[in-house]
């Protein structure tokens, strides 16, 4: 049994896979909570672990103590993996967790498609017909963002809004703000990504906020696809790699 574990930036994700490769019993917990998690449960139920990590260097360290004597390996990016090309500068500095999404995206499509992991930032990554990664973005989530404003604009300390077409009151054009400037990075990375390869990419979406960033880019139904925890999805394709 494999354990595959997703150390994000804000909360850590883990769980079970079997060889058929489909994952169980899945698990997530805040990263400053996970001493009292069960993750080290989890890890008595495995062979070994396989984890991406893009929280440092501390929490790592903090983690593998939690999963003794398991055996424990990092993913990093590599030139090439899982039938996808790094196209990175330096292949080597690809986050792991982008590098796990895009692995687990072109398993799930092995066509164009824009790969959008969103959670504490959102990553927008594109996929060649080829399987090349031909480069991406990051920008702050939409927790980040409203957080940002709360914390650096005094009159901007407002409690959660909702998005709106023409928003009324302030809570809900903070929301409506953040909402469409992820929603418009996502629609230029695809058109962009569109005139590169000559037709309508897919666009492959995770994360805690992808069903809203679907509603709000209002797409062909047939041209997204929402998949859950695409981290772990890659991180077991890497092992079998």
């Amino acid at each position: 049994m494999l354990l595959v574990i997703d150390i994000g930036n804000t909360r850590t994700k883990w769980a079970l896979a079997g060889d058929d490769g489909r994952l169980s019993e899945f698990e997530v917990c805040m990263n400053a909570n996970i001493a009292a998690s069960n993750l080290s449960a989890a890890s008595q139920k495995a062979d070994r672990a396989l984890i991406a990590n893009v929280a440092g260097e501390a929490l790592a360290q903090q983690i593998a103590q939690l999963l003794m004597p398991l055996e424990v390996s990092f993913v990093s990016a590599s030139a090439q993996a899982g039938g996808v090309t790094n196209g990175y500068a330096k292949p080597e500095k690809l986050g792991a967790d982008r590098w796990a999404a895009l692995v687990a995206a072109w398993h799930i499509n092995k066509h164009p498609s824009l790969v959008v992991n969103a959670g504490t930032a959102v990553t927008i990554d594109a996929l060649d017909s080829k399987g090349a990664f031909l480069g991406g973005c990051i920008m702050p989530g939409l927790r980040v963002m409203h957080e940002s404003l709360s914390n650096n604009a005094a009159q901007l300390k407002m409690g959660e809004g909702i998005s709106q077409n023409f928003p009324i009151n302030t809570q809900d054009a903070i929301a409506t703000g953040s909402l469409n400037a992820v929603a418009g990075a996502i629609g230029i990375m695809l058109k962009r990504l569109e005139k590169q390869c000559g037709w309508l990419p897919k666009l492959i979406l995770s994360g805690g906020d992808a069903n809203k960033i679907a509603d709000a880019l209002k797409l062909n139904l047939k041209q997204v696809i929402i998949t859950e925890n695409i981290v772990l999805q890659g991180l077991v394709l890497l092992a079998k790699d």
